[in-house]
C-alpha cells in the first residue's frame, strides 16, 4: 500500500487516510489503487467494526490531481478507451465498498470535498463535517460528468432536483448549509472536530455491527425493489438478527437493566 493512503485500526475504528496533504489530497491513480486496497481490507476485517475515511492536513479531498491526470494521459496513450473505462470501472469499487461493506463507514469531511473528493464522502454512510469544510461536485467546471458514484449518491441524498442542481452549477457549498440539505449528518466546530470523529466511529464500532451490516443490506434495496419484495427481505434479515448472539445478549441486558455487549455475531 502506497504511503499516500494511511490505514491504522484503533479500539475496533478502521481508519483510512488520504495522504497527499501538500496537494490537498487529491487523488492520483496510483493513489486510487491503494485506497481500493485499504478498503477491501477494512471491509474483510472482522476486527474492524466501523470505518474512517478522512484526509491530513486542511483538506479532505480536493478531488482528481489535474496534473497528474494530464502527465498521466501522455504515458497511457497506447490504451484505448475501452481499456480506460474498464479501469475507472474497477476503481469505482472503492465507492461500492464503502456503501456496501457489512459496517458502518464514516466521512470525516475535515476540510474541502470537492470532485470525487465529494463522490467518495456521499458514498460513506454518515458523513460529519468541520466547520470550515466546503463542498462542491466541481466536475461541470471541468467539462466532465463525474465518477465515483456521485451523482447516484446525491440524488438518493438529495433528491434529483437538488442533485443536478449541486452538478450543474458546481455551487461550492459551506458546512452550515450542507448539514441544512442533508449532505452531512453533523456539523462540529474546528476545535472540537477530531473528537467529534472518534467519538461517532466508537459508538458505531461498539453498537451492535451485525445489526448494522442487515441494515445496510436493507438500505441497498430501497433503491431498486418495490415494496413486496422489500417486505420479504426485512423479514429475513430481522429473523437473521433475532437469532443472533448479539441479541440474546442485549435480550438479557435489558432484562437485567446494564448495558448491552454486542460482539459482531
Amino acid at each position: 500500500m502506497s504511503d499516500e493512503i494511511l490505514m491504522e485500526r484503533a479500539d475496533g475504528v478502521g481508519w483510512i487516510r488520504l495522504n497527499r496533504p501538500a496537494r490537498r489530497n487529491a487523488l492520483t491513480y496510483p493513489m486510487l489503487e491503494s485506497l481500493l486496497d485499504a478498503c477491501e481490507e477494512a471491509a474483510s476485517d472482522h476486527n474492524t467494526r466501523s470505518v474512517v475515511l478522512t484526509g491530513v492536513g486542511s483538506a479532505f479531498c480536493a478531488g482528481g490531481d489535474i496534473e497528474h491526470l494530464i502527465a498521466e494521459s501522455a504515458s497511457v496513450s497506447h490504451l484505448t478507451v475501452d481499456d480506460k473505462i474498464a479501469r475507472l470501472r474497477r476503481l469505482h469499487r472503492i465507492s461500492m465498498l464503502l456503501a456496501t461493506m457489512p459496517k458502518p463507514t464514516i466521512a470525516a469531511i475535515n476540510g474541502p470535498a470537492m470532485g470525487a473528493g465529494l463522490s467518495l464522502a456521499l458514498a460513506c454512510d454518515l458523513r460529519i463535517a468541520s466547520s470550515s469544510a466546503v463542498l462542491c461536485s466541481a466536475f461541470a467546471r471541468l467539462g466532465v460528468s463525474g465518477d465515483f458514484g456521485g451523482s447516484w449518491f446525491a440524488s438518493h441524498v438529495l433528491g434529483q432536483a437538488r442533485a443536478r442542481e449541486l452538478y450543474f452549477l458546481s455551487q461550492t457549498i459551506g458546512a452550515d448549509q450542507a448539514l441544512q440539505l442533508g449532505m452531512v449528518t453533523t456539523v462540529a466546530p474546528d476545535h472540537e472536530f477530531d473528537k467529534a470523529v472518534v467519538d461517532l466511529a466508537a459508538a458505531l464500532a461498539h453498537g451492535p455491527t451485525l445489526a448494522f451490516a442487515l441494515m445496510k443490506e436493507n438500505f441497498a434495496m430501497t433503491t431498486s425493489a418495490a415494496l413486496a419484495p422489500f417486505l420479504d427481505q426485512e423479514a429475513e434479515t430481522m429473523v437473521r438478527g433475532m437469532e443472533s448472539g448479539d441479541h440474546g445478549r442485549a435480550a438479557r441486558a435489558f432484562r437485567e437493566g446494564g448495558p448491552p455487549r454486542f460482539e459482531g455475531c
